[in-house]
C-alpha cells in the first residue's frame, strides 16, 4: 500500500514536472517585443486616407506600451509592441516591395496592409505566398478573399460587395421621392467600382428608374470640371459619386466652381471625412447631400476600447501634441485604432505567434467584439460582414428632426446636423428631396 501511494505521488510529481516544462519553455521563449509591420502613404493621391490611419496606429501603440505592452495568452504576460513602418508613397509597386521586406528582412510578427484596396492589392499575394497573415485594415475588395487563402482578415469595414448595402437598398425607395433618372460617377479602383456596380444593379432592377449617366475615371483624376458639366447636362434627378477623399475634394471643388447643384447627391466620403472636407473648403457643398454615416459620425455601442467621442478627443490631442498639421479625425483615423483593438484582443486569445494561430484567434472575436467601428463579424474567407452603416443626410442644424453632427471639433458642429434616413428601423427623419 505504501509503495502504491509512493508511486501515485511520484507519478503526480512527474506529471507536474512535464506540465511545467512547456510552461517554463514558453516563458523563456517569449519575445522581447511584438513587431508590427505597417505601410502608409506619406505622399501622393492616397495620403489623405493613409496618414490619419497610421497616426492613429502610432497613438494606439504608444498607449499600449505605456501600459506595459500587449497581453499574449500563449506567453502569459504583457509584451511591448514595436511598429516597423515604411512610406510607400501611394505606389502599389513600392508597397509590394516593402511588404516583402517586412516579411523577409524585418520578420514582423504581425503584418498590416496600407489603407485602401489600391494599396492592399499588391500585399495579398505576397502575404499568401509567404504564409504570413495579412491584417487588412480597409482593403475591402472582394477579389482579395478566396476559400483557398487563409492568410487574410479584414478589420475596419465591410467587404465592398456588402459595404454599399444600405444605399443600394435605398435605391428602390427613390421613385417614392419623385426620382426618375440616376447618374453614376466613380473612380475605377475596386473599392469604389464595386460600390458603383451594386448601385447600378439596384437601379436596373427598378423599372421606374433610368440610368442617364454612368462614367468611371482613374483614381488619379484631379480635375472634375468637365465631368461635372457632363453630369449636369444629363439632368439626373439623383447623382451618386464614389471616390477616395482626394477625388471627392476635387469633385466638390468642381461643383463649387461651376455653381452646380443636384437635387439628390450621394458621396462616398461626405460623412466619413467631414473635417477633411471642411479643411479643404468644400463642406458647404455637402449641405442636404447623402452619405453612409460612418463611425466617425454615427456612434456604435462598444464592449472593447474607447467610444467615438473619447477616441476623437484623445486622437486630436495626440495630433496637436505631435504637431501634425493637416491630419484630421475621421473614418481613417478610426480604422487605425480599430486595427489596434483587434490586434490586442486577438493576442489575448492567441496561444502562440504562429500565423494560423493568430488567424484562429482573430476569428474568436467574430460576433463577440463590438468597437466604435461597429459589430465585428467575419465571413469564413476572412472578409468582413459586419460594420454595415446607415444612410444619412447632412442638414442644417436647425432642420427639424436633425441631431447635431458630432464629427469635428469645429464650426460644423453648429452649422450642420445628421438625419438617418435608411434603413427604416434606424431612421430619425424622412429624406429631404429635392435639396433646397
Amino acid at each position: 500500500m505504501a509503495n502504491a501511494t509512493w508511486l501515485r505521488l511520484a507519478a503526480c510529481v512527474l506529471s507536474a514536472a512535464v506540465t511545467a516544462a512547456p510552461m517554463a519553455a514558453t516563458a523563456a521563449e517569449a519575445p522581447s517585443e511584438i513587431k508590427i509591420g505597417a505601410l502608409y502613404a506619406g505622399s501622393g493621391p492616397l495620403s489623405s486616407a493613409s496618414v490619419p490611419l497610421h497616426v492613429a496606429l502610432e497613438w494606439w501603440a504608444d498607449g499600449i506600451n505605456k501600459g506595459g505592452g500587449v497581453f499574449v495568452k500563449g506567453f502569459g504576460k504583457k509584451i511591448p509592441v514595436r511598429l516597423v513602418s515604411y512610406d510607400d508613397q501611394s505606389s502599389p509597386s513600392l508597397a509590394g516591395n516593402l511588404t516583402n521586406q517586412l516579411i523577409t528582412r524585418d520578420k514582423v510578427d504581425i503584418l498590416l496592409s496600407d489603407s485602401t484596396s489600391v494599396m492592399t492589392a499588391s500585399a495579398v499575394p505576397i502575404a499568401r505566398d509567404h504564409k504570413q497573415l495579412l491584417w487588412d485594415i480597409t482593403g475591402s475588395s472582394p477579389n482579395f478573399f478566396t476559400p483557398d487563402n487563409q492568410y487574410i482578415v479584414l478589420l475596419g469595414l465591410a467587404a465592398t460587395d456588402r459595404y454599399p448595402k444600405t444605399i443600394a437598398d435605398f435605391v428602390a425607395e427613390m421613385p417614392k421621392l419623385g426620382i426618375k433618372s440616376v447618374a453614376l460617377l466613380y473612380a475605377t479602383a475596386d473599392y469604389t467600382a464595386f460600390q458603383a456596380a451594386a448601385v447600378r444593379k439596384a437601379v436596373q432592377a427598378v423599372p421606374e428608374l433610368k440610368l442617364v449617366f454612368d462614367r468611371g475615371v482613374p483614381v488619379s483624376t484631379t480635375d472634375y470640371t468637365l465631368l461635372v458639366n457632363n453630369v449636369a447636362a444629363a439632368k439626373p434627378d439623383a447623382l451618386l459619386e464614389f471616390g477616395y477623399p482626394a477625388n471627392e475634394i476635387a469633385f466638390l471643388h468642381a461643383m463649387q466652381d461651376n455653381g452646380s447643384k443636384f437635387k439628390f447627391l450621394f458621396t462616398a466620403y461626405g460623412l466619413t471625412e467631414m473635417p477633411l472636407m471642411r479643411t479643404n473648403g468644400v463642406a458647404d457643398v455637402l449641405a442636404h447631400s447623402f452619405a453612409l454615416a460612418s463611425p466617425a459620425i454615427y456612434e456604435f455601442k462598444v464592449n472593447h476600447g474607447l467610444d467615438r467621442d473619447h477616441f476623437k478627443e484623445a486622437f486630436e490631442h495626440w495630433v496637436e501634441s505631435r504637431k501634425l498639421p493637416g491630419v484630421e479625425f475621421g473614418y481613417n483615423a478610426l480604422a487605425g485604432y480599430q486595427a489596434g483593438l483587434v490586434i490586442e484582443k486577438a493576442l489575448a486569445a492567441a496561444e502562440s505567434l504562429d500565423q494560423l494561430e493568430l488567424r484562429r484567434a482573430v476569428f474568436t472575436l467574430s460576433g463577440n467584439l463590438q468597437t466604435l467601428a461597429g459589430p465585428f463579424v467575419l465571413a469564413p474567407d476572412g472578409s468582413q460582414s459586419g460594420e454595415i452603416l446607415p444612410l444619412g443626410q447632412i442638414v442644417p442644424a436647425s432642420t427639424p428632426g436633425s441631431t447635431p453632427a458630432s464629427t469635428p471639433a469645429s464650426t460644423i458642429d453648429k452649422e450642420y446636423g445628421l438625419n438617418i434616413v435608411w434603413p427604416a428601423e434606424l431612421a430619425t427623419a424622412k429624406p429631404i428631396y429635392p435639396a433646397p
